[in-house]
């Protein structure tokens, strides 16, 4: 190839620029409109993450003692950081400093979600902060960059080309762009945030779970009913919902019923036989995910391991149907 059509450097690294950009950007938005990462504690949330990160991970006590007090600002503060990074991956604003946070992000995510992969290479973040790191390195190279368009915007033209930038001009300029990538990521998560308060019609679907879980209602689903002793179902109610969530009375663990596509209603401990977090079921793939490494499980199979870091399916639990009244207890 001539020399004078040989690709830049820049121009090379742009597939990685707006992929991990884009990615990151994704997941922020994402964080937001999931009805069930900003809470406390439940099913997929910030606070259960939190809780199994502090078990699992290097940082455990980092983790414990400033996460776990405050798992909601984590949480708002992390979808924020990759709202920020991805934004300035694909603007060019801040461009090497949005990259460092991705970066720090990234390694961060190894360290907590990705510590307990074995082997490393089947984690997902390790790549991704090395990416971030090998764009903070590189720069930007002037690509499609919307700095100078802003500049302009607030009287900040470039100097002639004879003429040399001061270091007042770059402090200037990138204090400017600082500031424009802050109102753009603002803006973004405050969209995201009120559209994730309109409904499930933007955001996630949050698994539901029946009253009698929740230790009110009654089988039959009247209301103002109590719960019969042993009671964790009813058919109608898992078969309506696809599935409930319930605690198991023997372990204390967190377990799931699902109502499977012939009828039928199986039950499993929901904790993941990988790093112990809660998997969630999807209502679209009809599986059990786990929020934290991806594994996925069928409950049509004996909820048998279909991809992810475990080998391990998750533990079934016995079920007794009383076909009379529709309740369901676990059997023993």
């Amino acid at each position: 190839m001539p020399r004078d059509r040989t690709p830049s450097l820049h121009a090379a690294l742009l597939p990685l620029r707006f992929f991990v950009g884009g990615t990151f950007l994704f997941a922020g938005v994402d964080k937001l409109l999931d009805p069930a990462f900003l809470q406390v504690a439940g099913p997929g949330s910030i606070g259960e993450q939190l809780t199994t990160y502090s078990l699992i991970s290097p940082l455990a006590p980092l983790i414990r003692a400033v996460a776990l007090p405050a798992p909601l600002l984590i949480g708002v503060i992390v979808a924020g950081l990759e709202i920020a990074a991805g934004l300035g991956a694909l603007t060019g604003l801040a461009y090497r400093l949005s990259a460092v946070v991705g970066a720090l992000l990234a390694g961060t995510f190894f360290l907590t979600a990705s510590w307990s992969i074995r082997p490393y290479y089947l984690g997902p973040d390790l790549p991704y902060m090395v990416g971030w790191i090998t764009l903070a390195i590189a720069g930007d190279g002037g690509r499609y960059v919307i700095g100078s368009g802003i500049e302009r915007a607030f009287s900040l033209a470039p100097p002639p080309a004879d003429e040399a930038v001061t270091t007042v001009d770059r402090t200037r300029r990138g204090l400017l762009q600082l500031i424009v990538l802050a109102a753009g990521s603002l803006s973004v998560a405050g969209i995201t945030g009120m559209l994730s308060a309109l409904g499930p019609a933007f955001g996630s679907e949050p698994v539901p779970s029946s009253p009698i879980a929740n230790g009110s209602g009654s089988p039959s689903g009247g209301p103002g009913a109590s719960r019969a002793p042993g009671v964790i179902a009813t058919v109608a109610a898992v078969r309506a919902a696809r599935s409930t969530v319930f605690t198991d009375p023997t372990t204390g663990d967190p377990a799931v019923l699902v109502a499977l596509p012939d009828g039928s209603i199986v039950a499993f401990d929901a904790v993941c036989t990988h790093a112990g977090c809660t998997v969630n079921f999807d209502r679209l793939s009809g599986h059990l995910l786990c929020p934290c490494h991806g594994a996925i499980f069928d409950p049509a199979h004996g909820a048998r391991v279909l991809d992810g870091p475990t080998d391990q399916p998750l533990p079934s639990l016995p079920l007794q149907i009383d076909q009379a009244t529709g309740t369901i207890r676990l059997a023993g």
